[in-house]
């Protein structure tokens, strides 16, 4: 069952919002809220797995998130000319990969908290020890010591997401790593790129990562000086719905031309 959201707008650019690992829509929530407020139609989706149960998460891969990714870009896509990503972890890392296969339907990029890179450099060890079948059965679901990497307490605290990790999926993660860091190259959409200074979980390094290997000749890098890694609802959450808003209503303008309107035909918008 489809639990993501959609939120109307008259703008000629739409932008499809992809949540994390492990969470919900919800986590895309503020930054929706601050882009409709700006006439920005929009769209989240909710991966394959999420928003259920652990083991729902341990029988999906990566393709099937991206199906998730798919269904809600087509779906936005009958609304506006226009369609830009704006992924939040996984969410990102599936918005590099559907802008680097699909470049024609993805017009820009917002990428929150980009995991190229885990901070727990233990997880390249994983696709390995997981061929050992004690050890598979052992650590079929791995706990989430250090919590959720968010500082505010009030938004950790509401932050809606399974406490545990499943093996599979997670070596489904590393997978769709390994594959976006070798079509950074064929990237060349306009990039916002957010980052938490504090992100434990994808450490800010992967800002470098991701300059030095996108193709794209526009290239805003912010980091939020307050948050960790989920910087859609941590103490910088208002600022990085102002960035993005700002960033889109740049791209939109660069696509529809100082002769077009910038506005969707009446009774366009998200359903």
């Amino acid at each position: 069952m489809d639990q993501g959201f959609a939120l109307p707008g008259s703008r000629r650019l739409g932008c499809l919002l992809v949540h994390g690992f492990t969470a919900t829509p919800l986590e895309m929530r503020p930054l929706a809220d601050a882009l409709a407020a700006d006439g920005f139609p929009v769209r989240a989706v909710r991966l394959a797995g999420h928003a259920t149960a652990v083991t729902d998460l341990a029988r999906t891969g990566w393709r099937d998130w991206l199906t998730s990714v798919d269904e809600g870009l087509s779906m936005l896509a009958e609304d506006v000319p226009h369609v830009a990503v704006a992924g939040m972890s996984l969410g990102a890392l599936l918005a590099l990969h559907l802008a680097a296969t699909r470049p024609d339907a993805v017009s820009a990029l917002v990428l929150c908290g980009t995991p190229l890179r885990l901070g727990d450099g233990r997880v390249r060890w994983l696709p390995a020890l997981a061929r050992i079948p004690w050890v598979a059965r052992r650590w079929a679901t791995i706990p989430k010591s250090n919590g959720v990497d968010i500082g505010d307490a009030a938004a950790r605290a509401t932050s809606e997401r399974y406490s545990v990790m499943p093996l599979p999926a997670l070596l489904e993660l590393l997978r769709l790593q390994g594959l976006v860091r070798g079509e950074l190259g064929r990237v060349t959409q306009p990039a916002l790129l957010l980052h938490g200074r504090h992100d434990r979980s994808a450490p800010v390094a992967n800002v470098d990562l991701l300059r030095a290997g996108l193709a794209s000749r526009r290239i805003d890098v912010h980091v939020l000086e307050r948050s960790g890694h989920v910087v859609t609802l941590d103490y910088d959450r208002d600022e990085v719905g102002r960035l993005a808003a700002a960033f889109l209503d740049d791209v939109e303008r660069a696509l529809t031309g100082p002769g077009s309107s910038a506005r969707a035909p009446a009774g366009s918008g998200g359903r």
